[in-house]
């Protein structure tokens, strides 16, 4: 069962799970991509968009810092031993 997400400026952006963020930037994008929805929204859509980016490129350059330094103390736990 798919969890409903509630709008994105209604909720802490802390709460929202990488791939809840991911989801919201999707539905973002199809709207940009929809010539019906109105400019307002449009403009919103955007500044929420940009935040979204800014949060997951955040996020991912942190896991990524995680997973290297993980290799690196395995890589020097290994180098110990020899």
């Amino acid at each position: 069962m798919t969890e409903v997400i509630a709008p994105y400026g209604s909720e802490n952006n802390e709460k929202l799970t990488y791939e809840q963020k991911v989801q919201k930037l999707d539905e973002i994008l199809k709207r940009l991509d929809n010539s019906e929805t109105p400019i307002d929204k449009l403009a919103e859509d955007v500044k929420i968009g940009a935040q979204l980016i800014k949060e997951l490129d955040k996020k991912l350059k942190h896991v990524e810092t995680e997973v290297r330094d993980a290799f690196k103390e395995l890589d020097d736990e290994e180098t110990d031993q020899a």
